[in-house]
């Protein structure tokens, strides 16, 4: 626990001043921390027996970057196109040279670079939104922490005893647990806007935007640690990697974070805004 609270102020401080200040720095944040997810999945990919193709995955994060930053250009639909032919010959490449699971290789580097990838590159479309992209982007993220961590302690101090939600994935999680984590993530992404309208966010940010958000993001983050514990049971792996002392690494701590992403856009988008 000692070790978390560190590594969370070591990196958490930081980043929380690149996402204030926006911008290119915003998509830079975006594009080393999805980088480095993505090289983790790469080697748990590997270590379960399907080698993938990490340059590949990080040249996808950087066209789903730069196509957010500058959709004019139309850069999204043939950068993909040419990526993936790129991937399938490094593919027959790597069969003809012996690799008996190139094409589940394949499979895994498309995976990864979309569900990693094109996921958490929607947090540099979040924070773009005008004018109160910056508030609704640690309204997402507040809501993601606080049905993590409350999902943790309400396990902890009632739920070791409960049912439990999926064993065979991942044994320490409750129904209780998750019910609680629900709970905090809407009271929380509900409070939020208060306090957000007080540092000049505009009406636009209400209590009752936040509460769908909170409900949302609450019951359907877990997806995503779900998803990505299939890849670590798969893989024999307890963390994707160690370099967040306390917290395992980078994918270990984006797998709610990517759903997130996707919920606070696209709900905010096209049913709010």
């Amino acid at each position: 626990m000692r070790n978390r609270i560190i590594s969370a102020f070591v990196f958490g401080l930081p980043v929380i001043g690149l996402v204030i200040v926006g911008g290119w720095v915003m998509s830079l944040l975006i594009l080393v921390i999805s980088s480095l997810a993505l090289w983790e999945f790469a080697q748990l990919s590997r270590r379960a027996g399907h080698p993938t193709f990490p340059t590949i995955m990080i040249l996808f994060m950087v066209l789903f970057v730069a196509n957010w930053n500058f959709p004019d250009l139309g850069l999204l639909a043939p950068g993909t196109a040419l990526l993936m032919f790129a991937t399938m010959a490094l593919t027959l490449r790597a069969f003809t040279q012996g690799e008996k699971n190139a094409i589940t290789g394949f499979a895994l580097t498309i995976a990864g670079s979309f569900w990693v990838g094109w996921s958490l590159s929607h947090y540099v479309a979040l924070r773009a939104l005008q004018p109160d992209g910056l508030f609704w982007t640690f309204s997402v993220v507040m809501a993601v922490w606080s049905a993590d961590t409350f999902a943790q302690f309400t396990g902890m101090l009632i739920g070791k005893s409960g049912r439990k939600l999926i064993p065979s994935i991942s044994p320490r999680k409750t129904w209780r647990g998750y019910i609680g984590g629900i709970v905090a993530a809407t009271i929380i992404s509900g409070l939020l806007p208060l306090g957000w309208q007080a540092l000049g966010a505009t009406a636009a940010v209400t209590p009752v935007r936040g509460l769908i958000l909170g409900v949302l993001i609450g019951t359907l983050a877990v997806i995503g640690d779900l998803g990505i514990s299939v890849l670590k049971r798969y893989a024999g792996a307890d963390d994707s990697s160690n370099l967040i002392p306390g917290h395992g690494g980078f994918l270990d701590r984006s797998d709610t974070v990517i759903v997130g992403a996707l919920i606070g856009y696209y709900v905010l988008t096209r049913l709010m805004l």
